[in-house]
């Protein structure tokens, strides 16, 4: 550029004094635009060379390495913010209606399950798959032992008043009916019922067939028969 202007009889220094049209021609024919364009995009790229996460959390799945080209299509690495995990599962679509958006629910993970913790139910997807299910997330509360991707087993709690209720133990099939065993004067006394929700360890009775207070035998009834003799062992 310098050699140009000194050739139309013009210093570096005398840049204001050159007419305007003459100078956008000494930067375009010298290569000056160009050069400053380039330098300008290094400067940004240079800026941003440093990834900022948009969160306080853990790196993970990083495998590029120092002085090593980046792609710029393949995903860099994972940021995980551990407390703010979510617990992503499925329900049954005919389970939907006893499901609602803020619903406490129990996760435990299948290879730590003294890890279990409590969360709540943040997002229901409003679309039905091919197998009738129905995608459920739940905010979960921060616990060290937790860790991205695992896979956990999820209860869904819901408080349902004036229901009788007995664990599912003391239920067994007596010619395809159920059958729960109360105990009264040392005999087990069969009694024929019909179950209603359940959960992972307790049926609901859907009849009048037991009553509150009614002892019922929950261990050693898959072979007692109607006034068998039983002892109650404290």
């Amino acid at each position: 550029m310098q050699d140009l202007l000194i050739g139309q009889g013009y210093a570096l220094d005398d840049s204001a004094k050159v007419p305007p049209a003459l100078m956008e021609l000494v930067n375009t024919k010298s290569g000056y635009n160009q050069a400053l364009t380039q330098y300008k995009l290094d400067v940004y790229e240079e800026e941003r060379a440093t990834l900022h996460a948009p969160f306080d959390g853990i790196v993970a799945n990083l495998f590029a390495k120092q002085y090593q080209t980046a792609s710029m299509s393949d995903i860099f690495c994972t940021i995980i913010d551990p407390r703010s995990l979510e617990a992503t599962f499925t329900v049954l679509e005919n389970e939907l209606p006893l499901i609602h958006t803020g619903d406490r629910v129990i996760v435990e993970p299948f290879a730590l399950p003294e890890a279990k913790t409590e969360g709540r139910i943040s997002e229901i997807n409003p679309f039905v798959d091919k197998n009738g299910m129905i995608k459920i997330k739940a905010t979960v509360i921060y616990n060290t032992r937790l860790y991205e991707g695992m896979k956990v087993r999820v209860s869904i709690l819901r408080d349902l008043p004036d229901q009788l209720v007995v664990p599912k133990s003391a239920v067994v099939i007596r010619s395809g009916k159920q059958v729960v065993f109360t105990y009264a004067d040392g005999k087990a006394l069969w009694v024929y019922v019909h179950t209603g929700l359940e959960n992972s360890d307790s049926y609901t009775i859907a009849d009048e067939s037991l009553k509150d207070g009614d002892v019922v035998i929950t261990s050693g009834n898959v072979n007692l028969a109607h006034e068998s003799p039983v002892k109650v062992i404290q």
